[in-house]
């Protein structure tokens, strides 16, 4: 009887287990992925763990029970148990590792001691989605792997995800794979597999429930598959040259799916191949990472009011690491796993997007350091059914209330409350006041059916900025008039903590107007009091947006003015010469005002421009100072903002020494060399030969007589000061110009020189014409020309030259009308030459004509043995020797026409 009434007992226990599963949040709190790496988020905090036995490169899984407490985890190939043992039977699962998406672990809802592992394999000669089932047991307290390596599909991408749908109290996992022949290359087909007791079907608790074809095509084994936390939609990403990201909804109820939008996730020119999805929380953003030559995250608004604008948003970019893939987890962050290009892609952290549902998200790529483990290409990959139940908040001001709500997979019918501060609650939709600023743990414990579901959130009450009690901010009043300028945000001295940097003060003259923000100080920063002491008014706004009304006092204390000696430089201390600026550098002088002022170590030495700048605490100086003659302002101050010593000091720029030497000078054949002055006002003077450092003359006059480089240095004692300027010159040898070309042009005569001056050309020596390096003489007679240049400065060396000009008409037309009857070649006379023979040749190179000197005259009047010759091009040929019995050659054509 005892015997029956056990068996009845446990078939109402397993009819509970069956209705009400429990999908808490907890069953991802355990995380084992990468080299070694782990990390844990029990009650709503994130810690490491380094005791996970396992190492992979892309895929993993792992699964927790409903408190939390780490049950077995996975890559697919090799399962490890609690202890981080391999599980019995747990070797020699067949997913291939590399994958991203090697596996998930799905809960049987209709028996708590159930689970299975689904692998993805791409191998062509044995593809597909498998499932291995994992036992729970009396005899395998730690879980045993009961079945091995079950053939679901045919075919399989990297690429499966899972959700449970409350409406049958199943879970549908979802992967990507292909239709038909193992050879085809591209993947357009969605299985959807059931877990869990269906009416149908109930002695198999998994089974392939649809196989859906898609008009999309997927080009790619890689990328990634993501259910919405919702249930509500599915992401696929491609990792091909495509780079397109497709959006589905999913039908529950038929196991089938509607395209809904697709966006590509690269640029132009600039495809992005897919890595890794992830949904926010509450399924309105989609983040996607991706590779090339940089990594990049996005953020895809799914329901934007204007999807073709604002397609997508780029968060980041990097080319130090690869972006990984992304997982949502239970404190509602994604975190992304961060990894290198090359094996073993190791990487010491991971990324996490702190605020994926807020318009800034906070990304943060190295959140995470790792301490001794490192992340590789994959996250563990979940049920995303378990992030959509989570605690809704928005940390705020402590001194704001903080609105709670909910969110789950089913109806919450009731939640009590733990805010972390000692208080509780009751109710679905609440609010709670902090009275202290300060991180909680909120815990709700809520009820969906008749199961219990806790839930932890981490909540900021952020803290307000204060001034310490009765706080004074002091200023030196220099003419015991008892008013000064004060720099009010100063009062950040006054505050309790050290955190100032971004925090904004407006000031106001009473209470109620820094209330309701009225009547603000406009020049806070050269404020002058109006009674000493004076209390003023102050919000102070943290970065975080939290505002604080407060109050502290201005004081004017009085004080002499300290003058001290003048600091006194040359013109050149600024490394250029004449402009009255010097460079004073105010360190120099750190050492001296200290023990002139007897500096305590709660002060320090502050410099300004100005007198107000000085009292108001305003536009410091940096310790390198360029100004003219000038007087400087030095306040010794508290560490809290006192005035403690006010002093000035004359800072002093010598007169510039006189100096007045050019880069170069150009020694002269036919002017005196020249004498440098050192300058008159000067006291010493230092003439050297630079090349080897030889001193030439200490005199003030210097006369360049050779070519070379010279420096001068001159010193001048002013205000006990010796300053000292040097000049570095060249003094440039005698130039003698040269002829660069001579050419005759017809009749003209073109002349051009090489030379460093402008010059005067001549053909007589008497009269010279032109100011410039090239000149033209016209209508020059032929014969023997002689050519003389003259410098116009007088400085270069005059030149001259001898040419001979043999000019011949270029046709002529012997028709005995006295106009070019005769070919005569002009410029050959016997006062020129000693002997000239000239032969006309035809086209064949006949002779038929020669001239000599005493012939030269009488011309050619197209003829060869009294016969007239006809139209044609004829040559010459000219031998000459001039009275200085040089040969000259000529030759050359011309043309005769009747």
């Amino acid at each position: 009887m005892s015997l029956l009434i056990r068996k009845n007992s446990l078939i109402l226990t397993f009819t509970i287990i069956i209705n009400f599963a429990c999908i808490a949040q907890n069953e991802t709190n355990n995380w084992y992925f990468g080299d070694y790496a782990g990390i844990n988020f029990n009650n709503g905090e994130l810690s490491q763990l380094n005791d996970g036995n396992m190492s992979t490169v892309a895929g993993c899984s792992s699964i927790s029970n409903s408190d939390g407490q780490l049950l077995f985890y996975t890559n697919g190939q090799t399962v490890w148990n609690k202890n981080h043992e391999v599980m019995t039977n747990g070797n020699d699962l067949n997913a291939e590792v590399e994958n991203n998406q090697s596996t998930i672990i799905i809960p049987d809802p209709s028996d708590i001691n159930n689970y299975y592992i689904l692998t993805t394999r791409l191998d062509e000669a044995y593809s597909g989605i498998f499932y291995s089932k994992v036992v729970f047991n009396a005899q395998h307290p730690l879980g045993h792997i009961f079945t091995k390596n079950r053939r679901l599909t045919t075919s399989s991408t990297q690429r499966i995800t899972a959700v449970y749908s409350p409406q049958d109290n199943t879970y549908k996992a979802v992967g990507l794979g292909k239709i038909g022949s193992p050879s085809e290359t591209t993947f357009n087909a969605l299985f959807v597999i059931n877990v869990g007791t269906i009416v149908n079907a109930p002695n198999n608790n998994i089974t392939l429930e649809n196989t859906i074809l898609l008009e999309e095509t997927f080009y790619s084994t890689l990328g990634t598959i993501k259910f919405s936390p919702n249930g509500q939609l599915i992401a696929i990403g491609d990792s091909s040259s495509n780079s397109n990201v497709y959006i589905y909804d999913f039908h529950h109820s038929s196991n089938s799916v509607t395209f809904q939008q697709s966006f590509n996730a690269g640029y132009l020119f600039n495809p992005i191949p897919i890595e890794g999805l992830e949904f926010s929380a509450d399924s309105e953003f989609l983040y996607i990472t991706g590779n090339t030559y940089v990594a990049y995250l996005h953020k895809y608004i799914i329901n934007s009011p204007t999807p073709y604008i604002n397609e997508k948003i780029l968060i980041a970019t990097s080319e130090d690491i690869e972006f990984g893939a992304l997982q949502l987890a239970s404190d509602s962050k994604i975190y992304m796993a961060n990894y290198l290009s090359d094996i073993p892609y190791n990487v010491n952290s991971i990324g996490v997007i702190n605020n994926p549902e807020d318009e800034i998200v906070n990304f943060n790529p190295s959140s995470i350091e790792l301490t001794n483990s490192a992340s590789a290409k994959g996250l563990p990959n979940f049920v995303t059914s378990y992030f959509k139940n989570r605690i809704i908040a928005k940390n705020d001001c402590f001194y704001d209330s903080i609105n709670f709500s909910l969110d789950a997979y089913d109806t919450i019918t009731d939640a009590y409350w733990e805010f972390g501060d000692g208080n509780t609650a009751n109710g679905l939709n609440i609010s709670h006041q902090y009275v202290e600023s300060g991180t909680y743990i909120v815990r709700a414990l809520i009820t969906i059916g008749n199961n219990q579901i806790e839930l932890f959130k981490k909540i900021k009450a952020y803290p307000i900025a204060e001034l310490t009690d009765d706080y004074y901010l002091s200023q030196c009043d220099i003419n015991n008039d008892g008013i000064s300028s004060f720099n009010l945000f100063e009062v950040y001295n006054g505050l309790q903590n050290d955190i100032r940097d971004d925090y904004q003060f407006q000031f106001y003259y009473t209470q109620q107007d820094a209330i309701n923000q009225t009547n603000i100080i406009d020049n806070p920063d050269y404020f002058t009091n109006s009674s000493n002491p004076q209390q003023i008014f102050v919000n102070i706004t943290t970065e975080l947006g939290c505002i604080n009304t407060d109050s502290f006092f201005i004081e004017v204390l009085s004080q002499n003015v300290v003058t001290l000696d003048p600091y006194i430089v040359c013109d050149n201390s600024n490394e250029i010469f004449e402009d009255q600026i010097g460079r004073f550098n105010l360190a120099n002088k750190l050492e001296e005002l200290n023990l002139f002022f007897n500096i305590e170590d709660d002060e320090y030495i502050r410099f300004y421009r100005t007198e107000e700048d000085a009292l108001s605490n305003t536009n410091p100086l940096y310790f390198q100072y360029d100004t003219d003659t000038t007087t400087l302002w030095i306040v010794v101050r508290k560490e809290n903002g006192d005035c403690g010593t006010i002093a000035t000091m004359d800072l002093i720029v010598n007169q510039a020494l006189d100096l007045d030497i050019d880069d170069n000078y150009q020694l002269c054949e036919l002017e005196p060399n020249p004498i440098l002055d050192g300058g008159g006002d000067n006291d010493t003077w230092s003439w050297y030969d630079s090349t080897n450092g030889v001193l030439l003359s200490n005199q003030r006059l210097f006369e360049l007589i050779n070519p070379g480089v010279y420096e001068i240095v001159v010193t001048k004692l002013e205000n006990d000061l010796l300053c000292t300027r040097s000049k570095t010159f060249e003094v440039l040898a005698p130039i003698i110009p040269v002829f660069e070309s001579i050419d005759i042009e017809g009749t003209n005569l073109e002349i051009s020189i090489n030379g460093n001056s402008q010059y005067e050309f001549s053909l007589n020596n008497q009269d010279f014409f032109g100011q410039s390096t090239a000149f033209t003489f016209y209508d020059v007679t032929p014969g023997v020309i002689e050519i003389f240049v003259r410098d116009i400065n007088n400085c270069e060396q005059s030149i001259q030259t001898e040419i001979s000009f043999i000019h011949y008409p270029k046709f002529f037309t012997p028709n005995n009308d006295g106009n070019n009857d005769m070919w005569i070649v002009y410029g050959i006379n016997d006062n020129l030459y000693k002997k000239a023979e000239v032969t006309i040749y035809d086209r064949f190179g006949k002779i038929l004509y020669v001239f000599t000197l005493k012939t030269i005259h009488q011309g050619w009047r197209g003829e060869y043995n009294n016969v007239l010759l006809p139209n044609s091009d004829y040559w010459f040929k000219a031998q000459l020797i001039d009275q200085n019995d040089r040969m000259i050659q000529k030759s050359g054509h011309f043309t005769l026409k009747r």
